[in-house]
């Protein structure tokens, strides 16, 4: 769900002839008009094209768009106008000025409809930058398409009339065109407020004031609400940051409108001027181009900076880009090149893993160090790197990094930390692009510009460069197709850095991501746990929190039913795809991608598997006690006065805590549903606490205590993740950070009490990366952090426990498993201790037995996956490949045999230790031993489709 395009504007067509008549109608009276005495009157005065009256219902409609446009004025005493509207009546103002006053006047400076301004802009937008002219459809699709709006069924109607009535557009025959666009894009840009706040904060820094911290957070809401799609209350938000920016004379004055920004914002900028010329009179090396586009923020840290590097540095942290001349002022000139300040020292774990990469048995100087995020992993490699050049004086070394803040913290911490000179670094990212060729030892590049248009390998090849040491950090995120060309150019060592390598190390099959990251840099040669953190000091303690909860009656049927349906597809696709599925590598559900991607006419079976698992996941993630626990967590979160950060898995999923559905959807006028929120409102009379929950939701969003920011990558600009981590800051005014997975790699994100996992895919490498984000580290790092992960108990939310044993990864730890317990309401309920029965078992392993101590027919306790194929009615062996592969092969005959006499055929499996088992009575029984189904021959002849079954109840 994204954001609403505004209400339509009901009767805006014929809007000079009608504000004509308007206007006159009050003036002409002596006294304001009630609003049944004007529609009366109106209906007298305007009329149907047949000279009808128009009923009083739609004159009443018409009149209330024309009061929202600010062509009338609604008093407390009746109807009557501005002004202006008077001064256009009597001809000192032409029609497109006049209605662009009653507009301003209306929609932004008493910011009646705000969002309105934002559509007119939007839509002359769209019709500037087109190449011709645009039909009102075209227009909607550009606005869906490149502006992320989705609309109701009156779409974008009266707004383009509106436009064209104010002289910004003009419509010819093949579709509207912009007139006068750049008076007109600077018009709805000043009226637009949450525009202007996301310039100025730009501009001078999200943690300046003005605004105050007040504004700020009526602020984040408004967008985030907004964003979310929803439509109403928002307005009462901005309503905030409006009465603070606008001067009194702007907001009293109704003769002329006029948007004139409050002293302190003057203020601001004088302010900004005076400190940037302090700073260049205090320090030579900063001249006012060095200083344009930095904040007021940084200006006023940099003109208290006792000494020139200490301004230099702060400048370059900030934001605005790094220089030579910035690397040049961190360094510490009387200390030696490549070594480390006095008062540092490193870790013994440092010291143990980079000696340990020169000298691992199966390869040195290749490798990947698995690192606890917060132990630092980057200090370790600076180790590396000072290690490695020292004995290849020669070399040169690339450190790859995802992000443009992690380039400038490596580039920072070679020069402050290791003291490398600065004409011995290079960096490409950014906009700025170094090469070996110029005489750089270590370049720090962004992936995407390394490999973009093999640039890294270009400039290895220009340089000559024999020795070359690649870095690559958060290495798990080069395995795409595009970034991991990284590790096509030449190489003579390699360093991998991830807290969490392997998309699940508790699988023992490798993912083909895992397969290439392990093959490029190496084996994982060096370990450092959470566990082992805790251990040696290196990170604070923490809890983990646990919180099973039970679906309601009508979510437990409907997810009963899913669960079925799942099952049903299983059964008709294993039949079809028996052995290929075991073939092929990866998830079931990547081998039935492979599967429908591959071949022609797959079954049906695979369509409706993704569709009842996506289905049945939904129903999970909406659970009415999901939100009900969520809400009491982060009431409980601001009453102790502590922040946390929600995790989940999708922006939709975000939303939902921000906007509910059942009201984003309806139409303000007509009360009636929109299509594309029609699946909330069902799942509100399916399950009626979902909805009670949800506005409780709302309620808290809305109240002054909850300060919530949000991040993800589906922003509409930028801007808002970067004053959503500063706002986040320990010393910010948010104490609630809303996220997607989005969040929880790569990004400097600051520490939080509390971590709430409210919706998770499972994932492995997810779950450890999450705990990294809320671990207290630092002057905080006294704070217990404390992480909830919730989950609905018997259903696929609880595999989380199945897929890998964290009680091995987090000995250490403090877990609790916890209960939300409910009496016949839904959304009340109390969280309590979990009984030995309701904490969910963790994965069990299977011994692979000795086959000398089992004889065929004894119960079999080892793994169970692998190899099938089935015995027919005839005690023939087949393998089920789109039909009937007989397999002409003793052993398996035999064991064929063995299964046509226990229970008269059916499927036999061959696990990983090519031991025959088979389902009898409920029970495995083993078979015997076989040779690995890899060296099996076949008959030339095989089966149709349409012989006799080969299943039997004990398979079923």
């Amino acid at each position: 769900m994204g954001r609403r395009f505004p209400p339509p504007l009901f009767g805006a067509e014929d809007m000079k002839a009608r504000s004509r008549a308007f206007v006159t109608l009050a003036t002409d009276s002596s006294d304001p008009l009630s609003k049944d005495a004007f529609v009366d009157r109106c209906r007298d005065r305007l009329t149907k094209p047949d000279g009808e009256r128009y009923s009083e219902q739609y004159m009443r409609r018409i009149v209330s768009t024309y009061v929202q446009l600010g062509v009338l004025r609604q008093t407390n005493d009746g109807l009557t106008v501005y002004q202006f509207a008077q001064d256009w009546i009597d001809g000192e103002l032409d029609f497109g000025t006049f209605l662009w006053y009653a507009v301003k006047r209306k929609w932004a400076i008493e910011g009646d409809f705000p969002e309105g301004v934002e559509g007119l802009y939007s839509i002359h937008s769209v019709v500037h930058q087109a190449d011709a002219p645009v039909t009102r459809s075209e227009i909607e699709s550009r606005l869906a398409a490149e502006q992320g709006y989705e609309f109701n069924e009156e779409r974008i109607r009266g707004y383009p009339s509106l436009l064209e009535s104010m002289g910004a557009l003009h419509q010819t025959d093949d579709g509207y065109v912009t007139l006068a666009p750049d008076r007109f894009a600077e018009r709805f840009r000043n009226a637009d407020f949450l525009w202007q706040f996301e310039q100025w904060l730009k501009r001078e820094g999200p943690n300046t004031n003005p605004p105050p911290d007040r504004v700020k957070r009526d602020l984040a809401k408004y967008y985030m609400y907004r964003e979310s799609g929803g439509h109403g209350r928002h307005r009462n938000l901005l309503d905030t940051a409006r009465t603070d920016y606008l001067a009194d004379a702007s907001l009293t004055d109704t003769s002329k409108p006029q948007l004139r920004r409050s002293d302190r914002y003057l203020e601001q900028r004088r302010h900004r001027r005076e400190l940037r010329d302090e700073i260049q009179d205090h320090f030579d090396a900063l001249d006012s181009r060095s200083l344009a586009g930095l904040s007021t923020d940084v200006l006023e840290r940099m003109a208290a900076a006792p000494t020139e590097r200490e301004a230099v540095r702060i400048k370059s942290s900030a934001g605005s880009g790094m220089s030579r001349a910035d690397l040049e002022a961190m360094a510490d000139a009387p200390r030696p090149s490549y070594t480390y300040p006095d008062e540092f020292e490193l870790y013994d774990w440092q010291r143990e893993a980079a000696d340990e990469w020169f000298d691992t048995d199966s390869a040195s100087e290749r490798g990947i160090a698995q690192v606890v995020t917060g132990a630092g992993k980057t200090v370790m490699a600076l180790e590396i790197v000072r290690q490695w050049l020292d004995r290849n004086p020669d070399g040169v070394v690339t450190v790859v990094v995802p992000t443009k803040v992690l380039m400038k913290q490596w580039l920072t911490e070679l020069v402050e930390k290791l003291n490398v000179p600065a004409d011995e670094i290079g960096w490409a990212g950014g906009g700025h692009k170094d090469g070996f060729e110029d005489g750089y030892r270590i370049l720090v590049s962004i992936v995407n510009s390394a490999v973009k248009d093999d640039y890294l390998h270009e400039t290895l090849n220009t340089a000559d460069a024999t020795d070359h040491l690649l870095v690559a950090d958060e290495c798990h995120r080069y395995t795409g197709d595009t970034f991991s060309n990284i590790f096509d150019y030449p190489r003579t060592a390699s360093l991998g850095l991830s807290a969490t390598p392997l998309s699940d190390p508790s699988d023992e099959e490798l993912s083909p991501s895992d397969e290439l990251l392990l093959e490029e840099l190496g084996e994982i040669y060096y370990e450092l746990s959470y566990d082992e953190g805790l251990e040696r000091g290196l990170i604070p303690p923490f809890r983990i929190n646990y919180i099973g909860f039970d679906l309601t009656d009508a979510e437990g049927t409907a997810y009963e039913r899913l669960s079925d349906q799942v099952s049903d597809a299983v059964t008709k696709i294993e039949n079809r795809y028996q052995n290929r599925l075991y073939d092929l590598n990866g998830s079931f559900a990547r081998k039935l991608q492979v599967i429908k991607e591959s071949i022609d006419g797959p079954t049906p079976a695979i369509s409706d598997y993704f569709q009842y698992t996506q289905e049945r996941r939904e129903l999970v993630a909406d659970a009415v006690a999901r939100q009900a626990i969520t809400l009491r967590l982060l009431e409980e979160t601001i009453d102790n006065e502590q922040k946390a950060i929600v995790f989940q898995e999708r922006i939709d999923q975000l939303e939902q805590m921000v906007a509910p559905k059942e009201t984003r959807g309806r139409n303000p006028r007509t009360g009636d549903v929109s299509q594309a929120d029609i699946d909330r409102t069902r799942l509100y009379e399916q399950y009626p606490a979902l909805e009670t929950v949800d506005r409780q939701l709302e309620d808290l969003f809305f109240s002054a205590k909850y300060k919530p920011v949000m991040y993800h990558s589906g922003h509409r600009s930028d801007a808002w993740n970067d004053f959503a981590i500063e706002w986040f800051d320990d010393d910010g005014f948010a104490n609630v950070m809303l996220s997607v997975k989005a969040l929880i790699e790569g990004v400097d994100v600051p520490s939080a009490d509390v971590g709430i996992v409210r919706v998770s895919s499972g994932s492995v490498r997810q779950r450890i990366q999450t705990l990294g984000r809320v671990l207290r580290t630092g002057e905080d790092a006294s704070k217990r952090s404390e992480l909830y992960v919730l989950y609905a108990s018997d259903t696929v939310d609880a595999d989380i426990f199945e897929k890998h044993d964290w009680r091995d990864e987090l000995a250490r730890a403090d877990v609790r498993h916890l209960t939300w317990e409910t009496g016949e309401n839904a959304v009340e309920g109390e969280l309590r201790p979990a009984t030995e029965d309701e904490i969910p078992e963790p994965p069990t392993t299977r011994e692979i037995p000795d086959p000398e101590t089992l004889d065929v027919g004894d119960p079999y306790p080892g793994p169970r996956r692998g190899y099938e194929f089935s015995v027919d009615a005839d005690g023939r062996p087949f393998e089920k490949t789109d039909g009937r592969k007989y397999i002409n092969d003793d052993d398996y005959q035999a064991v064929a045999d063995i299964a046509y006499e226990m229970k008269g055929g059916g499927t036999v499996r061959v696990n990983e230790a090519n031991h025959a088992i088979t389902r009898v009575d409920g029970e495995m029984v083993f078979l015997g031993g076989l040779k690995s189904p890899d060296n099996i021959t076949y008959s030339e002849a095989s089966g149709g489709l349409t012989d006799e079954p080969d299943m039997d109840l004990d398979d079923l």
